[in-house]
């Protein structure tokens, strides 16, 4: 008999998969129809999962190839919320696109493939889904079919492959390392011979997906000139994949390769946290696209931090690592959709410049709540969801290293700077110039997703011990 966990597996493969490969079939509206349909009632599953499993920290199914972990279910919630907003926000925009229905069959592709990962206990069943999601993305990119997007798809398509071919490399070494297909504790070789090729390829990979120093090449071109429609959608999927999966990857290494873990990570975040933020505060005045887009690079750098402080060594506090990880995950993926939904209703087609966002509060104030909100949990400040997901991260750094934790603060200040100068604009002055901003679902689909960030900000220590299967619970 099917348990109430495989039928909502089967409910979320079966409605994306309609959404994705029937429904454009039948027009744009049925297909817009269709995804929202399914994301709805994707949302409603997760949570009747998470009320079914009750205090259950996990429950594995479909013989084991599948887990469901509180950890897991919140990402995931999360994830296809994100979604679902990028869907709305895209809703007016998709019309006058030749692939618009093409537009909504791809998101439902995505989000199948974050549900796939996220309850994936197996290596296969992770990477298939990583490659259905990537790909997606890539496609995501190009669909405005101009110059421009076929250009920074092309980098984002060249470099994704890289990504997920280590990754490949990576999931043929785990299985030798590890000794079975299961993302699960132990390790059947400890030798750092085999440990770090394992743990510096998953880093990699999802380097080169959030665009982590020094394999970042293509984040800055492709966030700061694609439409931001698009990046919307594309900038959340990059930093919720790497959440779901690599943090299962590097689970048994937290304690069969604490030191390798550590210190692998620590320094990529250090070198991604200073490149993301020197660069935001340099291109701040000429693009605030560019600004946000080099501000990517910096926040994947505090999440990576957040994965060197998973190593189980003595006095790091892991719990503050996954609260962290999570809260920033959803903090970042909620603000960059918000951000760029009201980029996206400044500019359009036309190169995102200030004089297109400035006065931004007089001219239309339901997208300056919305930027103001997602920029200021970008920078992390008090009351949001960005604040305390920084702290967590910050607590377990200063718990592993007083210098890691001080590098994170300083770059905390560079980004203040230039996210201050964000803020600063939008209450300036428009000139006489400046094309009005009507209030589409863009600028509803930002409300919707910061109000979210301030709702999530309200008991956020609920995360803190949250358990996440093979780290926080037994095998």
């Amino acid at each position: 008999m099917v348990s109430v966990y495989e039928a909502g597996i089967l409910v979320a493969v079966a409605s994306y998969g309609f959404s994705a490969l029937a429904a454009p079939l039948f027009g744009k509206r049925f297909a817009k129809a269709a995804f929202y349909a399914s994301s709805l009632l994707t949302l409603f599953t997760l949570l009747y999962i998470a009320a079914a499993m009750g205090s259950e920290p996990y429950v594995t199914v479909f013989s084991g190839a599948v887990v469901f972990d509180k950890y897991s279910l919140f990402l995931v919630t999360m994830a296809v919320t994100v979604f679902l907003l990028a869907g709305l926000g895209a809703h007016s925009v998709t019309e006058s696109w030749d692939a618009g229905d093409a537009f909504y069959a791809v998101l439902s592709l995505i989000a199948l493939g974050l549900v796939a990962i996220g309850f994936a206990r197996t290596v296969y069943l992770a990477y298939t889904a990583w490659i259905m999601a990537a790909v997606s993305a890539y496609i995501l990119i190009a669909m405005r079919k101009n110059g421009i997007s076929a250009e920074t798809a092309i980098k984002y398509g060249v470099t994704g492959s890289v990504a997920t071919i280590l990754l490949l490399l990576g999931v043929v070494l785990y299985y030798i390392v590890h000794g079975d297909v299961y993302m699960a504790p132990g390790l059947l070789q400890t030798e750092a011979v085999f440990t770090v090729p394992v743990v510096a390829l998953a880093i990699i990979a999802a380097g080169f997906k959030m665009g982590v120093v020094p394999f970042h090449a293509w984040a800055v071109d492709v966030y700061g000139n694609a439409r931001p429609v698009a990046v919307a959608a594309a900038s959340a999927l990059a930093k919720l994949i790497v959440a779901l999966l690599v943090i299962k990857l590097l689970t048994p290494f937290a304690q069969g390769a604490p030191q390798t873990l550590f210190w692998v990570a620590a320094l990529l975040a250090v070198l991604t946290m200073f490149y993301g933020n020197l660069g935001g505060a340099a291109a701040v005045k000429d693009s605030p696209q560019k600004a946000l887009a080099y501000s990517s690079v910096g926040q994947a750098g505090y999440i990576v931090v957040g994965f060197a402080t998973l190593a189980s060594l003595a006095g790091i506090n892991t719990k503050a690592a996954l609260a962290g990880i999570a809260l920033h995950t959803v903090a970042y993926a909620f603000s960059k959709l918000a951000s760029f939904q009201v980029l996206d209703a400044a500019c359009g087609d036309e190169p995102c410049k200030w004089e297109r966002l400035r006065g931004l509060a007089h001219r239309s104030p339901a997208a300056a709540i919305a930027m103001t909100i997602a920029l200021m949990n970008l920078m992390g400040l008090p009351f949001t969801l960005g604040f305390w997901s920084k702290l967590y991260l910050l607590v377990a750094a200063a718990s592993a290293s007083a210098w890691l934790a001080f590098l994170m603060l300083l770059n905390f200040a560079i980004a203040a700077y230039y996210y201050g100068y964000m803020l600063y604009q939008l209450v300036q002055k428009p000139s006489q110039e400046t094309p009005a901003i009507r209030d589409d679902y863009r600028v509803y689909a930002a409300l919707i997703a910061a109000l979210i960030t301030i709702a999530l900000a309200v008991q956020p220590w609920k995360i803190y011990g949250i358990p996440l299967y093979g780290y926080t619970t037994p095998p």
